[in-house]
This record gives C-alpha cells, sequence and structure tokens, in this order.
C-alpha cells in the first residue's frame, strides 16, 4: 500500500488502483481527527459510544482527503451479513443489516468500517461499478465476496476479468485465537471438515485465519492476481477495547470521480 498523507491524516491508498481515471479509493488510519480518549484519532464509527458531533467531523474530514462531498456520503448498518444494496443517490438513511455497497454514481462515496475485519474494493475497469465491502468471519463464512461480485454482474455486467480489487489490513492469525464455540461453528458451515484450513495450532490453542477465509471466494471468481492489492498478510493485532461499542473504527471509501 502506499501512504499519503493530507490535511493531518494518514490514509493508505493500493498500489493497484494507482493511475486510474475516474476512480479513487483509501484506507484510514487513526492520526488525524478529533476524537479523544480511547477513540483518540480518526474514528469513524458511528456504532460506538464515541461522540456524534466527532464522528461526522472525522467522516468529513475523511471525505475531503478524497475529493469527496460529505452530504453525498454512503454508509450501511453492518451486521456481519452477505447482504448487498446498490446505491442510485448519496447520503440517504443508512441501509440495514448490510455489508456491501455498490453504485455507478459518480461522486457518492462509499464506506465501510470496521475494527478487526476486512474491508475490500471493488472497481470494475469497463463498466465503472465502484463497491465497498465490510467482511469478517461470519460475512465470509456466507460469501458476501460472492454476493457483492454477483450483484455487480447481475446489475451493471461487470465481468471478473475487468475488476480490480484492494483488500486492507485486517486482523491475524497470530492475533485470532479460538475456542470451541468457534470450532463447533465452522463445523455448521464446513460440515465436509474443510473449514479446518482456516485454522493453525500454536501451544495446544487454535488460531482463525480471517483472510484464509476470505480469499477461496475471489478466487472461485477467477479474479486475476494481477488485478489484487492484497495487505491481509500483516500481523496487526486485535484493535478492539473490550466491551460492546468501544472499538476505534477505521474505514475504507471508494468513490467515482465526476
Amino acid at each position: 500500500m502506499i501512504i499519503y498523507e493530507k490535511d493531518g491524516l494518514k490514509l493508505l491508498r493500493f498500489d493497484v488502483f494507482k493511475g486510474l481515471e475516474g476512480f479513487d479509493c483509501a484506507v484510514s488510519t487513526r492520526q488525524g481527527g478529533v476524537s479523544a480518549g480511547r477513540y483518540a484519532g480518526l474514528n469513524l464509527g458511528s456504532g460506538t459510544a464515541d461522540k456524534v458531533e466527532n464522528v461526522e467531523e472525522n467522516l468529513a474530514l475523511f471525505c475531503s482527503a478524497l475529493g469527496a462531498e460529505p452530504a453525498r456520503l454512503e454508509r450501511m448498518r453492518q451486521r456481519h451479513t452477505a447482504n448487498v444494496a446498490v446505491v442510485e443517490g448519496g447520503g440517504r438513511v443508512a441501509p440495514e443489516n448490510t455489508d456491501a455497497l455498490i453504485t455507478v454514481e459518480p461522486g457518492v462515496p462509499l464506506l465501510a468500517v470496521s475494527a478487526d475485519c476486512a474491508l475490500t474494493a471493488f472497481y470494475d475497469t469497463g463498466r465503472k461499478v465502484a463497491a465497498v465491502v465490510h467482511s469478517g468471519w461470519r460475512g465470509a463464512f456466507l460469501d458476501i465476496y460472492g454476493a457483492a461480485l454477483a450483484m455487480m454482474k447481475l446489475r451493471f455486467g461487470s465481468e471478473p476479468g475487468n475488476i480490480i480489487a484492494g483488500i486492507s489490513p485486517m486482523i491475524s492469525a497470530a492475533n485470532y485465537p479460538v475456542k470451541e464455540d468457534f470450532l463447533e461453528k465452522l463445523k455448521d458451515f464446513y460440515p465436509d471438515g474443510s473449514g479446518k484450513r482456516f485454522l493453525t495450532m500454536k501451544e495446544g490453542r487454535h488460531f482463525f485465519s480471517l483472510w484464509n477465509c476470505c480469499a477461496p471466494a475471489l478466487r472461485n471468481w477467477a479474479l486475476k492476481s494481477t488485478n489484487l492489492c492484497i495487505c491481509a498478510r500483516t500481523t496487526r493485532k486485535k484493535c478492539s477495547i473490550p466491551g460492546a461499542g468501544k472499538a476505534r473504527k477505521p474505514g475504507a471509501s471508494a468513490c467515482l470521480r465526476l
């Protein structure tokens, strides 16, 4: 990824999108922003206990750094689903139970946020379709990538060979120990035992690789390896603060330029 600084914010950009006409995308970091205390920095999560006015100002700063209008920002109420919404305007009330947004509308920034999960931007260079996707283990089990790519193809005629994807840093397997209740869920979704390939053992404990769980969907859709920028293979630690609504949330935004 490329580190980019603007207006006091440090943003991450995917190499694979560099130089593209008509498309912009960035992943935020904690640097910059107006939030304080446990949320200090550029917290973009409206579902946290951070002050609403701080989150809104942070979102405005993030949009401004991308050259997008905050009033047209399109958000979603993420619930670890495989539900996809097609955006035809901008600045609407965030759709409920949604984990992927797709648009062909120029100037409408799409936002996905996460504490530890994968944030992914898709761009179809042929049909000029943009999408952002949030995926944790539930979304990966339910194939949120497949749902988003299928919607891009169904609604707009996107072809895998024209789709470029950038995948953000996410929690690493080394920092993702799981217990028996999770292993039972894994068996439920993969009764043939194939889910074991997402696990490693260390000192008698199981560790889960979110990226290894997400990746098969991209292979299933035959996206070109040269069209992928994968930043998932990091040692990123869990960044949540224990307790509901207490995780600082960076975000990924994609926007078709006017």
